[in-house]
């Protein structure tokens, strides 16, 4: 019986994956990668290495197993199947998550517009509630520092993060002190900054902004 069990599990799963891979298709695979033009730069463009993930697409149709990776320079979703390598802008998908290598679950979603910019962003999911507490990671090409005096310039990708707030599908960037609060939290303004001295909050600190949004969330 054990063994019918595991045949019959066995026969599903390429099913399963076959399903998936067709609504993939059937919703645009996105655009193919050929080349990589960065060969030249040190570094990764890549905010963390490939895991095994899942990609939300536009309709809201899950797609999982697929080996992605968030490209900060380029702000896409990269995805490798059938051998090639495919990326997603955020206007073309609505999400994606994946474990990292400690378990957790890493989420990110592009379903936010940010006023002070032109794009959407894939943003990293780390508080939800009315508040939103969200990440944005992306890469910057930068001087390498290192190289030695006299040697042709070298370029290198280094890491940049914001944090925002969200709320009502919109998302502020938090700045390093509390000038745009009235922007964020309009009549609750003054409970944030209350928040803030009485817990002596630092918005330099991810532990301290993930508290703020913390109580903020409470009712």
């Amino acid at each position: 019986m054990k063994i019918i069990n595991l045949l019959i599990v066995c026969f599903l799963f390429p099913i399963v994956t076959f399903a998936q891979l067709s609504v993939l298709r059937d919703s645009g695979t996105g655009q193919p990668i050929i080349t990589n033009p960065y060969k030249e730069v040190k570094g990764t463009p890549y905010i963390s290495e490939f895991n095994e993930g899942t990609i939300v697409l536009l309709g809201g149709q899950l797609v999982e197993g697929l080996q992605i990776a968030l490209n900060g320079y380029e702000q896409t979703l990269e995805y490798k199947l059938d051998g090639n390598l495919f990326a997603y802008s955020p206007e073309n998908l609505k999400g994606f998550f994946y474990r990292d290598k400690a378990g957790n679950l890493v989420q990110f979603t592009s379903d936010f517009e940010i006023p002070s910019i032109s794009k959407q962003r894939f943003l990293q999911e780390l508080e939800t509630g009315k508040y939103h507490l969200l990440k944005y990671p992306y890469k910057i090409m930068a001087d390498d520092v290192t190289a030695a005096y006299g040697s042709q310039s070298l370029k290198v990708f280094q890491m940049e993060e914001e944090f925002l707030i969200g709320i009502d599908g919109k998302a502020f960037i938090l700045k390093k002190n509390t000038k745009n609060f009235q922007e964020i939290f309009g009549e609750e303004e003054a409970k944030a900054l209350r928040i803030i001295k009485e817990n002596k909050l630092s918005l330099k600190s991810e532990a301290d902004i993930r508290k703020l949004v913390q109580l903020m969330n409470e009712k």
